[in-house]
């Protein structure tokens, strides 16, 4: 390429000559990739470089834009992965939600394009996914649909039950119908209550508080892992256990299962604010998210989000209801 070809390229921010050469600014001592969406430089400004190597080494620092320093970098991609996260981590919440992909900086019809590039399906097709798997999990954990409508961003349940019948053929009651007569479940005596304990193929899918008296049976029902989880939380709840080793399978989004496995590093009689886990998990920003998916936990216990408290220490949100959270953190402080 001659010089007035690779002006050309940049001017008009040209993905096709990526790799091709670089170019440096001198007014900035900046060096970008010919896609770079930068403002253009002025002419008289610009230095060509065959290599990021050579730029560096004439003084120019790379572009914290473009990222010419990292050779797989894709900003078009990075621009469809930062929308999937924020879709994992406010699909409840669709005004929150728009503003957030808003602040990405490009296009609705822009980001659709490079979502469908990237995941083969519209943002919309995958909010809808991120709510449906949800749903599906609270429905299986027997929450009520009502509840599971507002916490998934629908705002009636005869919509819910629409998106949700639209989604998997059938509508949450039947659902919620057939996923109590094939899913394997016990319950268990505490003393904080009957727990419900259900599993699936991989693990520990459930453990619940019901605020019923089951008529069936607490022993535990025929599963692969239902009778060492209710030994497990009764050696918990007896001071005999303070960590559980049986098998557990979370359902829920990638972000979600991302906060539960921080969760799960919490030692025994410790706790953590919401802000303590947005920071573990490199997103110091999420901390409402944090409680939210906090508060999503479908693995009572085993999964112990009773650790985790809201700012000085104040005990707020808790699926089981905040006697429960009280109750577990006074078991383990006493047993610490």
């Amino acid at each position: 390429m001659d010089i007035n070809e690779k002006w050309a390229a940049i001017t008009s921010s040209d993905p096709s000559c990526d790799g091709k050469f670089f170019y440096g600014v001198k007014s900035t001592g900046i060096y970008c990739r010919p896609s770079c969406k930068s403002k253009n430089p002025a002419r008289q400004n610009v230095l060509f470089f065959n290599s990021r190597e050579e730029a560096e080494l004439a003084g120019f620092r790379p572009c914290k834009r473009c990222r010419p320093d990292l050779p797989s970098y894709d900003p078009a991609a990075e621009t469809a992965e930062a929308a999937k996260i924020l879709i994992d981590r406010a699909f409840a919440d669709r005004v929150t939600l728009q503003g957030e992909l808003n602040s990405l900086g490009v296009s609705r019809r822009r980001l659709a394009g490079l979502f469908e590039k990237r995941y083969a399906m519209s943002p919309e097709q995958y909010l809808n996914q991120v709510r449906f798997s949800h749903a599906k999990g609270m429905l299986a954990e027997g929450k009520r649909i009502t509840d599971v409508a507002f916490t998934v961003g629908l705002e009636t349940p005869s919509a819910f039950a629409v998106f949700f019948k639209k989604q998997a053929g059938i509508s949450p009651s039947e659902y919620m119908a057939r996923q109590a007569a094939e899913a394997p479940y016990c319950f268990c005596q505490t003393p904080i209550g009957t727990a419900r304990i259900s599993e699936d193929e991989s693990g520990i899918a459930g453990i619940r508080f019901v605020d019923w008296e089951p008529s069936l049976e607490t022993a535990p029902a025929n599963g692969i892992y239902l009778e060492d989880a209710a030994k497990q939380l009764q050696e918990y709840f007896a001071k005999k256990r303070r960590a559980f080793d049986v098998p557990l399978s979370l359902h829920g989004s990638e972000f979600q299962r991302t906060v539960w496995r921080q969760i799960q590093m919490i030692p025994y009689g410790e706790t953590r604010s919401y802000q303590d886990i947005a920071l573990c998990i490199g997103n110091p920003k999420a901390a409402r998210a944090v409680g939210m998916a906090n508060n999503r936990n479908p693995v009572l216990i085993m999964v112990p989000c009773h650790r985790v408290v809201g700012k000085g220490n104040r005990i707020v949100g808790y699926a089981g209801g905040i006697e429960r959270k009280q109750f577990l953190l006074d078991l383990e402080v006493a047993n610490d």
